[in-house]
């Protein structure tokens, strides 16, 4: 099966990584062709380390501030067809490409991680991403009644994966190193490697942190689900608690 379109998801831009609030690329709303127009006004607002950019994917969902109306309504989610699916080159308006060789461990390198640049890049209307937000033919801006904590709730939720899963890997590493520990003996008949006070300051903070994790990634998956419960039962006060 030949897959066409291939998506990634470009929010990271070269001045700024986690701080959404502060990205810089701009989609204006152009009422006169019913189209927002995609643009990377500086330096610093140029997409970024989104995997699967650099070579692979012909389409992004791409994190930029909405501007209608003369106001801005902060950053809101695009879809934007990055290269033609003929050949693959990117379209007009795009810089797009490999960030290549990064530092640190090899594994790295096996991302594909992209750049990505616009020049007045026009896309349609309802290529603006509209569950949480419209915009209208006119260029009036229409909020929506779903709860603005949702906006984020999957990748919270990916995050409580990803320390779930660390603690999985981790538990697995530390569950080896210490059986060996326990059923080695240095030099034939003498004590149990474990009993060493090197090997105890190495091995048991790792495990202490397996334990860590793993209490820590059940109660992001119990707050995770109890929030979003409530948001969709319309739970106007919602406090959540972080010890």
């Amino acid at each position: 099966m030949c897959i066409e379109i291939i998506g990634c998801y470009a929010q990271t831009e070269l001045g700024h990584g986690s701080n959404v609030q502060r990205l810089e690329t701009t989609a204006t709303f152009d009422p006169q062709t019913d189209e927002f127009v995609i643009h990377s006004p500086t330096l610093t607002s140029r997409k970024r380390w989104p995997g699967g950019l650099g070579k692979v994917s012909t389409h992004a969902v791409v994190y930029a501030r909405l501007r209608t109306d003369g106001q801005d309504y902060g950053v809101h989610g695009f879809i934007v067809q990055l290269r033609s699916l003929d050949d693959h080159s990117p379209l007009p308006g795009m810089t797009v490409g490999d960030i290549g060789m990064k530092f640190g461990s090899g594994a790295y390198n096996s991302m594909d991680n992209g750049l990505l640049r616009f020049d007045h890049v026009r896309i349609p209307r309802n290529k603006m991403l509209m569950h949480l937000s419209q915009v209208t033919k006119e260029g009036k801006y229409v909020q929506s009644n779903v709860p603005r904590q949702q906006v984020y709730g999957t990748m919270v939720y990916v995050r409580q994966i990803i320390v779930s899963e660390a603690s999985c890997a981790l538990s697995r590493e530390v569950c080896i190193s210490t059986r060996y520990s326990v059923v080695r003996r240095q030099f034939g008949t003498e004590t149990q490697v474990i009993n060493y006070k090197t090997k105890q300051s190495k091995l048991f903070p790792l495990l202490a942190s397996a334990y860590a994790f793993r209490f820590v990634g059940e109660w992001m998956k119990w707050l995770y689900t109890d929030v979003s419960k409530r948001l969709q039962a319309n739970d106007s006060y919602i406090n959540v608690k972080i010890l």
